[in-house]
């Protein structure tokens, strides 16, 4: 989170990664950063019994929001 409000402050656009229980914090530091307009996605939390292989399905699934996000500034 810092680093994404650092570069913010400094014109970069940027699209933080978060899970889904940690957006409620994230939302509050990017507040407290100063960026409340901090772009996020979040993807839903590891569940017990998941595989490496079920985490890369949700990065690939959120991958083309991000593109999309980073590309549209």
């Amino acid at each position: 989170m810092l680093d994404s409000a650092a570069l913010e402050k400094k014109g970069i656009h940027t699209v933080t990664v978060v899970w889904d229980t940690f957006e409620k914090a994230a939302r509050i530091a990017a507040r407290v950063q100063g960026v409340p307009d901090l772009e996020l996605a979040v993807i839903p939390h590891r569940i017990g019994g998941q595989t490496a292989e079920d985490q890369m399905a949700k990065a690939d699934m959120a991958l083309p929001d991000i593109v999309k996000r980073l590309l549209a500034t």
